[in-house]
């Protein structure tokens, strides 16, 4: 057998591998989905335990909120939630079997991420 110099793995980085829109997209889903898991439901939760606590616990976490750091967890998590309804729905239409090829799937793609920068941006300037 002959040694070849192409690469043994699609995922090896450098000069063999170009990350593509798909990947970009698969790895932006999991960052966002450990990002809600780990930050946005816990806050979700401190949130409604200082609604059932009283006014002042209450005042507390919204004063928190209203912070700057407070919005940018908001619009991190808006964001988060926004990319995975988009990726959901993109996933319901390959499901049915459509928009199955790939200029498909990259134009599905760029278009979850500015329908989720565009919902973010709506949500933020709507509630903030």
């Amino acid at each position: 057998m002959s040694t070849s110099k192409r690469p043994m793995s699609p995922y090896m980085l450098g000069p063999y591998y170009k990350f593509q829109i798909t990947s970009v997209l698969s790895i932006l889903n999991r960052l966002t989905g450990v990002f809600m898991s780990v930050v946005t439901l816990p806050l979700l939760l401190c949130w409604l335990i200082a609604l059932a606590s009283g006014a002042d616990e209450f005042a507390a976490v919204s004063a928190w909120l209203g912070s700057g750091l407070g919005k940018l967890v908001i619009a991190a998590s808006v964001f988060s939630f926004s990319f995975h309804l988009f990726g959901g729905i993109r996933h319901l239409i390959w499901d049915a079997g459509w928009m199955m090829e790939m200029p498909q799937v990259r134009m599905s793609g760029w278009l979850a991420i500015i329908g989720s920068v565009v919902l973010t941006l709506i949500v933020i300037g709507a509630g903030l």
